[in-house]
């Protein structure tokens, strides 16, 4: 081969190298044998690597929570809220709930007893609903209460059992809940809130100014403590020892706001509770958070609507005294002069049909799932000047 030279006349040595494109060639067939030897190796490790840097760099994830920590609890002193609870259980398990339950009953429904429909429903409770049975000695503010029945229910000073959910110091946490309501919702988020002794809305429906309603007891978020129930009973004792002191219905939820009134975490109202009576009210402010608030242009939230305050409660509480609960019949003198008056109308409107709506869905199921039948309907006359009006346990 002759010699080559360049531009400046110097000679060109040859090159014992391929040209490049020939070098890659030849590496081609050793990599690709390579890769397919070990192609499950490394393609496992591109996956390990995408996954951790998936999760291993952002933020680290939170503990599973353990729900055998957490409980409703609910406790039944008579027929009525015995059927009560169990509506209340059956919704829980409808609903998905994941937190455990818990029933405290009268002792005395494990002897003989004349009344199998209790017997039964507290075995269906733990058949199907997964419900733990706790039995208790009942007690009202003079001491030892015995068990009411269907015809001859618990008056309202037992209500002081409900504060037994103290006791059930096996948990981290137990929600009680008030047994005559219609639950739309589970609350099991409620347990997740930062730890504290006691948690409850304000009663929103009592006629207080702004920011000076009380705690209500009807739904109570509570760390047990054995120590906390006796000392309860202790502040009752006390205070029946002022010859000017008068027990009233509620007489629970001044004990917890005496003790936790200023300590207790607040939960908002909407959407934990909505009264039935807020639907027969003309000024729905204190309901609708709107007290001091910017006027004119407003949110649709922060404007009355009876079918989305229902649609967003998560429970809704039976409460329109003197009227009766919904487990007893309306006298109809009464109904006539308490349902929500529509402006005056006689027309029916949203917040008559809606409030008749839910009364009627609570009759529907209490029958269908307990097979009991509502009380008779008290005398109206008797009962439309009175606040602690019969079979008001709950």
């Amino acid at each position: 081969m002759p010699e080559r030279y360049d531009d400046w006349g110097n000679p060109i040595r040859a090159s014992n190298h391929e040209p490049i494109e020939y070098s890659f060639r030849g590496l081609a067939k050793p990599l690709a044998r390579t890769f397919r030897e070990y192609r499950a190796m490394i393609l496992w490790a591109i996956v390990a690597l995408g996954l951790y840097l998936f999760w291993g760099s952002g933020e680290p994830r939170a503990p599973p929570i353990d729900w055998k920590q957490f409980a409703y609890v609910q406790y039944a002193t008579d027929d009525h809220n015995m059927c009560n609870s169990f509506m209340v259980f059956e919704a829980l398990h409808r609903l998905g709930s994941k937190a455990e339950r818990v029933l405290m009953y009268p002792e005395e429904w494990n002897r003989a007893s004349s009344d199998e429909r209790n017997v039964q429903l507290l075995h269906i409770a733990e058949r199907s609903y997964k419900v733990k049975l706790k039995p208790v000695r009942l007690i009202n503010d003079s001491g030892r209460a015995k068990p009411g029945s269907l015809n001859f229910p618990s008056s309202w000073d037992t209500t002081i059992n409900k504060l037994r959910a103290f006791e059930l110091d096996e948990y981290d946490r137990v929600l009680h809940i008030d047994s005559g309501v219609t639950l739309r919702q589970h609350l099991d988020e409620l347990f997740t809130l930062p730890k504290v002794q006691m948690a409850m809305p304000r009663a929103y429906w009592h006629d207080a100014p702004p920011g000076q309603q009380q705690l209500t007891s009807r739904i109570m978020l509570l760390e047990p403590n054995q120590a906390e129930f006796k000392n309860f009973v202790d502040i009752l004792n006390s205070w029946k020892l002022n010859p000017d002191f008068k027990l009233r219905r509620h007489y629970d939820m001044q004990l917890v706001n005496h003790r936790f009134g200023g300590s207790a975490m607040v939960l908002p109202h909407r959407p934990y509770i909505l009264s039935t009576s807020e639907f027969r009210r003309e000024n729905h402010d204190a309901y609708l958070g709107v007290h001091y608030g910017p006027q004119g242009h407003l949110p649709a939230r922060m404007k009355w609507d009876a079918v989305r305050a229902v649609e967003e409660a998560k429970l809704i509480y039976f409460d329109d005294e003197p009227l009766p609960k919904p487990w007893i019949m309306w006298p109809l003198d009464g109904l006539a002069e308490i349902q929500p008056s529509c402006g005056g109308s006689h027309l029916t409107c949203p917040e008559r049909k809606v409030w008749k709506e839910l009364y009627d869905d609570f009759r529907k199921r209490r029958r269908s799932l307990c097979s009991i039948l509502s009380a008779p309907a008290p005398i109206w006359r008797q009962i439309q000047n009175k606040t602690e009006t019969p079979y008001y346990v709950n």
